[in-house]
């Protein structure tokens, strides 16, 4: 599904448009017209993950409780343990608008960085 960009990812400014397609399981791809991202869904492999957006983000993306869907940019490596997942900057998707926008999560402590291996078989870990 295309969606288009109201808060551009980071370094990606001239990017409006990109199509979201589910891959398998928690992960999904979105491309652009100059760049393709591995996305995932946090919450399948962690259950602390929580932050608040402001509100003038809420309200430009018209989100509510029904409409969010919240995915992570994810640096696939070999092995996969290795992988790693960005956890402060989430890319926040209004899957009724179409929309969606990269949130900069700059008052918690969430790393930019995070292996997937530290997620893997371990519960609730920063």
């Amino acid at each position: 599904m295309k969606y288009k960009v109201v808060y551009p990812i980071l370094g990606f400014e001239n990017e409006k448009e990109y199509e979201l397609s589910h891959i398998e399981g928690p992960f999904y791809k979105l491309e652009g017209k100059n760049v393709s991202f591995t996305l995932i869904d946090p919450f399948f492999i962690r259950n602390d993950y929580g932050f608040e957006l402001d509100d003038e983000f809420t309200e430009k993306l018209n989100l509510n409780e029904n409409n969010v869907m919240v995915l992570n940019i994810l640096t696939p490596a070999k092995p996969f343990e290795e992988s790693t997942i960005n956890f402060a900057a989430p890319l926040i998707f209004n899957t009724e608008d179409k929309i969606f926008g990269q949130a900069i999560l700059d008052k918690y402590n969430y790393s930019l960085a995070r292996k997937i291996g530290d997620f893997l078989g371990e519960e609730n870990e920063n």
